[in-house]
């Protein structure tokens, strides 16, 4: 084989060692350093775009937490590579304690339907003054019906 060939054949060999194998093997060893570094607590995004903070961490899997009380299993190859930014700060701060806690001093579902049936017994009182009917029809056929078992008897 001539010389020239050979160099050749090394050149090739280096540019796609160079420009292939080993930015591939940096980044795998980047990615197994970032997943070493994982630990409960930290915030991650999922490849999927999902925020959560690491609550349990297994050896294939982690349970990240999306919001208090909501938990989600993932694969740990589901976590992303990239930094994690918040656009936005949550905290529990006592404005929204305050907040919930109005919510949460409401009336109770019993006042409400005794208000609703107070309402309806209102409305269906002035309805029948507004229409002229006598007051208590059920009264008359209740003032009936014990003539009637007088009768029977």
């Amino acid at each position: 084989m001539d010389p020239m060939t050979i160099l050749m054949l090394v050149a090739v060999a280096a540019a796609f060692y160079f420009l292939m194998i080993r930015p591939q093997q940096k980044r795998a060893k980047e990615q197994k350093e970032h997943m070493a570094a994982l630990a409960v607590g930290s915030r991650i995004m999922t490849v999927h775009g999902i925020f959560g903070n690491i609550v349990e961490l297994g050896d294939r899997q982690a349970i990240i937490e999306l919001s208090p009380g909501v938990e989600m299993t993932i694969l740990k190859q589901a976590i992303s590579n990239q930094p994690v930014e918040d656009e936005f700060e949550y905290d529990d701060d006592a404005e929204a304690v305050a907040e919930q806690e109005d919510l949460d001093s409401g009336p109770s579902a019993d006042e409400i339907v005794a208000a609703a049936e107070r309402a309806l017994q209102e409305s269906a009182s002035d309805s029948e003054a507004d229409a002229g009917a006598d007051p208590a029809p059920a009264d008359k056929e209740a003032a009936e019906e014990p003539a009637d078992e007088d009768e029977k008897k």
